[in-house]
């Protein structure tokens, strides 16, 4: 990339995070995104106030709901699936730092949401997880580990409760166009 796009590219984003989030249209935060590189299949549905770090590394299949207030912190890298719901204040983080480096250097490591997952409010990923297809993770909850397919998890740390049923069926297949 060309040095002089790399600052454009940061005042672009920083212009959604500041003030297109605020804006009650959430096509035209999806359609901004996409133009700063993120992947979003249709149906995909980013409620205000939620900000996002780093789209071109984020891809979303489509059918999702993201909702208020949440942050988006792709520098690692996400994939979301398709009919995932991640509901408001959800914090989803690809990046810490080294806390024995002497230099306190900073990682990065992806964070991988199948489909049919649901996140609960207030739940907090951290880098390197994969949230399993259908598993569910309550309000609250800090997951520091993978959660396998089909499982409900809650807590600090996350911890599995039970299954979740197979049988889901749902299409998340429409939204608000003003939120």
């Amino acid at each position: 990339m060309r040095r002089w796009l790399h600052p454009l590219r940061a005042i672009a984003e920083l212009f959604h995070n500041r003030a297109l989030t605020h804006l009650p249209w959430t096509w035209l935060r999806v359609a901004y995104l996409r133009r700063l590189g993120m992947e979003a299949g249709p149906h995909t549905y980013l409620f205000g106030g939620s900000e996002v770090l780093e789209p071109r590394n984020l891809t979303i299949a489509g059918n999702c709901h993201i909702g208020r207030f949440c942050q988006i912190d792709a520098r690692g890298g996400i994939s979301i699936g398709r009919n995932v719901v991640i509901a408001s204040h959800t914090l989803l983080i690809t990046a810490d730092h080294d806390p024995d480096d002497p230099e306190f250097g900073g990682r990065l490591g992806p964070i991988t949401i199948r489909d049919r997952v649901w996140l609960g409010s207030r739940v907090t990923i951290l880098k390197g997880v994969t949230i399993g297809e259908g598993a569910v993770v309550t309000a609250g909850s800090v997951v520091h580990r993978d959660v396998p397919p089909w499982t409900i998890v809650g807590g600090v740390p996350a911890v599995p409760i039970r299954d979740r049923s197979r049988e889901q069926t749902y299409e998340i297949d429409s939204g608000p166009r003003f939120y």
